[in-house]
C-alpha cells in the first residue's frame, strides 16, 4: 500500500501518545547519501503531522498521491498513497504509489526548464535577459509581427511578452487553446514567436507555454547540445537522479527539432526527483558541495516579477510570478510565509519557502475537476507544524 516516513502509534489501541519516527527503507541505494532525521528530533509538532497523515488517508485531499518534506537539508516525511492517475493526459486508471513511481510534473517543468536555462547562461546572465528574444532566433526575424523585435529574454521568462495567446480560458482539449495547436505546429518556436502582439511587451502578465519551448531552443542555441542531454548532464546527473527515473515526454512531435521534449509540461520523475529539486533551491542552487545552478539566477528567477490579476490564477493575488516560477506570499488561513513554487497541472506542487528551511513536494491526480487550493492546504498543515 502505501509508505510512511512517518510512523503513526498505535492507532488501533487508541492511544494517544506520538512514537517516534522512524525511516522506511524505500530510497534505492543511490539515494542513500540523503540525509534524513524524524519528525520530532527536527521540532515538527508530530501529533499535527499525524493528523495530516490521517486526513490524506481519509481522503480529504481527494486524490493526493506523494508528500514529501525536507527541512534543514534532510528529509523527514514521506507519504505515498494511491489514487487514479494520467501519463500526461492519458488515463492509467488506479495506481499504488511509492518512492520509485514516475509521475507527471505537468506545469512544474517549466521551472525546471528554467533552472537549465540559468546553468547555459551561467554567472553573466544580465546582459541576455535584457537581449531581444528574436536576436537568439534571427531564422524567424522576417516572419514575426511589428513590435516582437522589443521582446527581450525577461519578458519572455516572466510571461509578460505580450503576444496573443489563448491559453487560460479555453480548456486544453479545445482547438482554440494556443497550447493545443502548439503541439499540431510543424515547429512550436516559430510558432510561438510569430503570433501577434496582443499588448506592448512587458506590460502586463499572461500565461503562455509557448515562451516556455522558445526557452528549452534557446538552451539548445546556447549549450550546442540537445535539450535532454543537457539536462542530463547538467542537472540530472550531478542530483544523482537515474534515467530509469525520469522521463520527458513530447520527444518527436515536432520533426523539426527532433531533439526538443514538451520543456512546457512533459517531464515526469519521482517525488524524490522533484524533491532534489526543491533542495537545490532551497540551498541556493547547492547540492551537497557543488555549486550547480548559478546562485544569482536562483535568486532572480525566483523573485516576483510579475503581478497577476486573474484570481484563480493567482489563488486571490496570493501567486505571481517569476522566471517560469510562481512567487506566493501567504497569510491569513495559510500562516505568513513566502513560498517559490513550481505549479503542475492536476495538483502537482514543490514549495520552497526559504525562511523555514523547508520544500515540500506534493503529487495529485486532480485533472479538470476544479479542485485546485487543496496542496496549499495541504502546505498550511505542514507550515502549522513545523519548526
Amino acid at each position: 500500500m502505501r509508505y510512511l516516513i512517518f510512523c503513526l502509534v498505535l492507532l488501533q489501541t487508541g492511544c494517544s501518545s506520538v512514537a517516534p519516527v522512524s525511516l522506511t527503507n524505500q530510497s534505492s541505494e543511490r539515494d542513500n547519501e540523503w540525509p534524513t532525521a524524524n519528525l520530532e528530533d527536527s521540532g515538527f509538532d508530530v501529533e499535527k503531522m499525524q493528523r495530516l497523515t490521517q486526513r490524506l488517508e481519509s481522503g480529504w485531499h481527494p486524490n493526493a498521491h506523494m508528500v514529501l518534506v525536507e527541512y534543514d537539508g534532510k528529509l523527514v516525511y514521506e507519504n505515498y498513497l494511491s489514487g487514479e492517475d494520467e501519463n500526461w493526459g492519458q488515463p492509467v486508471g488506479h495506481r499504488v504509489f511509492a518512492a520509485d513511481s514516475v509521475h507527471d510534473l505537468r506545469s512544474v517543468s517549466k521551472s525546471v526548464t528554467s533552472l537549465l536555462l540559468g546553468i547555459a547562461l551561467g554567472d553573466d546572465f544580465e546582459t541576455a535577459l535584457s537581449r531581444p528574444i528574436i536576436e537568439y532566433f534571427p531564422e524567424f526575424a522576417d516572419q514575426v509581427a511589428p513590435g516582437v523585435e522589443q521582446v527581450t529574454l525577461h519578458q519572455v521568462l516572466a510571461m509578460s511578452a505580450g503576444f496573443k495567446w489563448n491559453e487560460m480560458v479555453m480548456p486544453y482539449a479545445n482547438k482554440k487553446n494556443d497550447e493545443r495547436r502548439l503541439y499540431y505546429a510543424p515547429d512550436p518556436v516559430q510558432y510561438a514567436l510569430t503570433r501577434p502582439l496582443h499588448t506592448k511587451p512587458g506590460e502586463s502578465w499572461y500565461y503562455n507555454g509557448g515562451m516556455t519551448m522558445v526557452i528549452a531552443a534557446l538552451i539548445e542555441k546556447i549549450s550546442g547540445k540537445p535539450f535532454l542531454e543537457f539536462a542530463r548532464e547538467k542537472l540530472a546527473d550531478p542530483l544523482g537522479i537515474s534515467e530509469a527515473d525520469v522521463e520527458w515526454r513530447g520527444l518527436g512531435i515536432w520533426p523539426s527539432r527532433p531533439t526538443l521534449p514538451s520543456a512546457a509540461s512533459g517531464l515526469r520523475a519521482t517525488a524524490r526527483d522533484l524533491a532534489k529539486i526543491g533542495s537545490l533551491v532551497l540551498h541556493e542552487g547547492r547540492w551537497k558541495d557543488r555549486q550547480i545552478v548559478p546562485r544569482a539566477w536562483v535568486l532572480a528567477s525566483t523573485q516576483r516579477h510579475m503581478e497577476q490579476t486573474y484570481p484563480g490564477w493567482s489563488l486571490d493575488g496570493i501567486y505571481g510570478y517569476g522566471y517560469q516560477w510562481w512567487h506566493g506570499n501567504f497569510s491569513g488561513e495559510y500562516g505568513d510565509f513566502t513560498a517559490i513554487t513550481a505549479v503542475g497541472y492536476g495538483g502537482q506542487r514543490l514549495f520552497v519557502i526559504p525562511e523555514k528551511k523547508l520544500a515540500v513536494t506534493i503529487f495529485a491526480g486532480n485533472y479538470g475537476n476544479g479542485i485546485w487550493r487543496m496542496s496549499e492546504q495541504v502546505l498550511a498543515e505542514i507550515i502549522a507544524a513545523a519548526p
